[in-house]
């Protein structure tokens, strides 16, 4: 019997819950991973509105909240489609969002409960926006990794929201990926100026900072990425691609 009631515990998760594919974007790119979306943000990124994305967010299938598992319905999903399998096999567990850790204190139980049904500790990386402090047990314990991307002015979202010094500093100390999407090239300025010359004491290492295009299409990526990579150059620090993208082109339906 485990200590959670996993028939009572929940998760809030987004439409397309979980599913298998290729990491497209910073330290991991071209690694197999098995995404969990959660549901749920803190943000908005309105700032990347447009007629052709009115919501701005790149993955705001996550803002709906209908989809509520149990523990225990998760772990059936994941056994029909032989995820678990795939874990064992060190297969990252991608845990994603919107903000995944809106629901930081249901996850710790859920990955508790993980590994007393399954008897291992899967390979965790998170995708976060670098404003809610994570709790040392993801590193101390579970060793999990964290994959951030923090919000620049561009995003739209008030920067009492989305610059979090002490957080920035615990991403900081805890070899945590600093992925920044390039709209325009003022944010290169920001970047320089906010993460790596400010005086809060955050200086990012540049060999863990990567640039990367706004795209939501292969001709998009194709077309800005020439200039991030240019800035990455000049910055020495790295250039991310999109790659899921390039491969599975949502304006080609493939």
């Amino acid at each position: 019997m485990y200590m959670i009631d996993c028939d009572k515990m929940t998760l809030l998760i987004s439409d397309d819950k979980m599913f298998y594919t290729i990491e497209g974007e910073g330290e991991y790119v071209g690694e197999p991973s098995l995404f969990f979306r959660l549901s749920m943000c803190n943000l908005t990124c309105k700032g990347f509105a447009s007629p052709d994305s009115p919501h701005g967010c790149d993955s705001y299938i996550s803002w709906s909240v209908k989809n509520k598992m149990t523990f225990n319905e998760i772990f059936q999903y994941m056994e029909e489609r032989k995820y678990i399998e795939k874990l064992k096999n060190n297969v990252i567990l991608k845990i994603t969002g919107g903000e995944p850790l809106v629901q930081q204190k249901r996850l710790l139980k859920f990955i508790e409960a993980f590994i007393e049904k399954y008897n291992f500790i899967p390979r965790i990386d998170f995708e976060t926006n670098a404003t809610i402090m994570p709790d040392n047990i993801w590193v101390d314990k579970y060793l999990a990794t964290f994959t951030t991307s923090p919000k620049l002015t561009t995003n739209g979202d008030p920067e009492v929201d989305t610059y979090k010094p002490e957080v920035l500093k615990w991403h900081k100390n805890n070899r945590s990926g600093f992925k920044f999407v390039i709209n325009e090239s003022s944010d290169i300025n920001e970047i320089w100026d906010k993460y790596v010359t400010d005086n809060k004491e955050i200086n990012l290492p540049l060999d863990r900072i990567w640039l990367m295009p706004v795209a939501g299409s292969r001709h998009e990526h194709i077309t800005n990425a020439p200039a991030v990579a240019e800035y990455a150059k000049a910055l020495n620090v790295k250039f991310s691609s999109r790659l899921h993208l390039l491969v599975w082109d949502k304006a080609l339906k493939v």
